[in-house]
């Protein structure tokens, strides 16, 4: 990623993660090692920090607004937290195919995905 564009996300208030490295090289994520059914009740297992989940949601919302006009990018406001940490993590495992969502949860653990599975089930 250019310094220009590390600039502008900066100047508008967008915290930059690691995975947009991802994005912008093709590279993949490694695929976690556990099975999906374990990783999912691991996360859910975790008390989620709503207020940590809001910090983190700023970039979510950057494509995911609450009233979408565009179908393709999902209104993920109200989501059930088993939904929403389900969902997730087949992004994390490649089961879903969307190389940015793919390269976004590639870049989380399982505390930052509580924490936004709790703050985004709790909006309306």
């Amino acid at each position: 990623m250019g310094i220009h564009k590390i600039w502008l996300f900066a100047a508008c208030g967008i915290f930059l993660i690691p995975h947009f490295s991802f994005a912008d090289s093709g590279a993949q994520p490694p695929i976690p090692d556990m099975p999906l059914g374990e990783a999912i009740g691991q996360v859910l297992a975790i008390p989620g920090d709503g207020e940590y989940g809001a910090y983190l949601a700023s970039e979510c919302v950057t494509c995911h607004q609450q009233h979408s006009a565009n179908h393709a990018i999902p209104v993920i406001d109200g989501l059930p937290r088993e939904y929403f940490v389900e969902a997730m993590l087949e992004y994390k495992y490649r089961l879903r195919d969307n190389s940015v969502m793919q390269a976004i949860m590639g870049s989380l653990g399982m505390e930052e995905l509580s924490a936004l599975a709790t703050y985004f089930s709790t909006k309306d």
